[in-house]
């Protein structure tokens, strides 16, 4: 914000505080409301007058001023009078862009889902992983990004996640969650690279913040972990998250038998710590190799989290997550698709990126065929209980996330066009 003046000489001009537009982190679109405020005070005492200007012309003296505008690059400006002097503040260029549910694409679709939900960092997990996001988000942005979520892509569910070193933000996170109606809110502490031992020290640690979160809403899950093989420390050769998964690539049955001989032993050691200092059922993402060795039939859980990722070139297509949605019934829960979802570049279901081009329609694409594919699990009979894209506030272009600097991507609107139905 910058300001100008006028002033008589017997009278102090009046002072502006603050001038600020929402949404400032996203653009707005030409369906959705922006709101200006700003707040000022006059040395002398005098009553005030607000006067807002977009692009030049005098349009309104509310505050806060509420209005949709067309398409285009807009100036806004307020002045702020006390009869005698007049004081003006700037807002930098605000872009509008369209609202792409014109297009046939995005009309709207039935998503039959009781919680259509978002994956959201509200912090890193690890220093590797500095796209998730490239900025920790203020309160502000937090406010503003869960409100996005809420309102304008109708999740009514999001799982908040941060690693270590950032359980306040997971927290506060979690709080404005609760006060923006969110109907599931999973609270979802990351800790990667460490042992078995300081992960369960961490959580008992955490559990009692939990518990205060979990008592004064019941919308509060806590999922304890996702993906152990990955988080705990050595359980896979690989420094990083990146070393990890090009170990993988080329070690497959070393893999699966790591898996084997350690995801049962490190939830013997997890789950009673949990039990020892938390009295509420929890929740677990278990990474798509990992669905059949988490002991879902212990009533600790609440639910059955599983990362379900299309692989077609491994023969994981929509016919066989399916079917193995209905094997999972067995346990009489809630089935939750803890992580799905697609990257931004050409060919991101089934390949590595290797500087392939940016490609939105690509995104756009696979979270229609998910979608899709989830609509086709809950036809006839409900077998998935919720459904959570990975992830809202990735900055890297060609990644995960729904937005590219300031700019809504197509597989934003895609998820957006898909409203929850029963």
């Amino acid at each position: 914000m910058t300001t100008t003046a006028t002033s008589s000489r017997f009278d102090y001009p009046p002072v502006i505080d603050s001038v600020d537009v929402w949404p400032k982190y996203i653009n707005p679109t030409d369906a959705y409301g922006i709101r200006f405020t700003e707040t000022s005070h006059d040395p002398d005492g005098d009553p005030l007058t607000a006067t807002w200007l977009i692009d030049g012309v005098e349009v309104s003296h509310a505050n806060p001023y509420v209005t949709t505008l067309p398409v285009g690059v807009h100036t806004a400006s307020v002045q702020v009078s006390d009869d005698k002097n007049t004081v003006t503040g700037f807002i930098n260029p605000i872009t509008v862009e369209p609202d792409q549910l014109s297009d046939p694409t995005y009309q709207p679709k039935p998503f039959r889902m009781e919680f259509k939900g978002m994956d959201y960092a509200a912090g890193r997990a690890a220093p590797e992983l500095n796209a998730t996001p490239t900025t920790i988000p203020s309160q502000d942005e937090l406010d503003e990004q869960l409100d996005t979520i809420h309102n304008e892509l109708g999740c009514n569910a999001i799982s908040v996640w941060a690693g270590d070193g950032y359980e306040d933000n997971l927290i506060e996170a979690c709080k404005l969650a609760m006060q923006k109606g969110f109907d599931r809110i999973y609270v979802l502490p990351k800790y990667m690279h460490f042992t078995v031992d300081e992960i369960a020290e961490k959580l008992e640690n955490l559990a009692p913040r939990i518990t205060s979160l979990r008592e004064t809403s019941d919308k509060i899950v806590w999922a304890i972990g996702n993906e152990f093989t990955y988080c705990v420390k050595d359980l896979i050769p690989g420094d990083t998250l990146k070393s990890q998964q090009a170990w993988v690539g080329q070690h497959h049955d070393d893999y699966i038998l790591a898996q084997q001989n350690n995801i049962p032993q490190i939830f013997e050691r997890i789950l009673p710590v949990i039990k020892g200092t938390y009295d509420y059922p929890v929740a677990y993402n278990a990474e798509p190799n990992e669905i059949d060795l988490v002991p879902w039939s212990d009533t600790i859980f609440e639910s059955v989290g599983w990362n379900a990722y299309l692989a077609p070139q491994f023969g994981i297509d929509e016919k066989f997550l399916i079917n193995k949605f209905s094997q999972l019934g067995r346990f009489g829960k809630p089935i939750i698709v803890s992580e799905f979802g697609s990257e931004t570049y050409t060919g991101a279901l089934i390949e590595v990126f290797d500087n392939q081009p940016y490609d939105e329609d690509e995104q756009a694409r696979n979270i229609k065929r998910y979608c899709d594919m989830l609509n086709s699990a809950n036809t006839g009979m409900s077998l998935v209980t919720g459904a959570f894209p990975y992830i809202y506030n990735e900055e890297w272009p060609e990644g995960w996330g729904f937005y590219n600097g300031m700019q809504r991507k197509k597989g934003f609107y895609m998820y957006k066009s898909y409203q929850r139905a029963s």
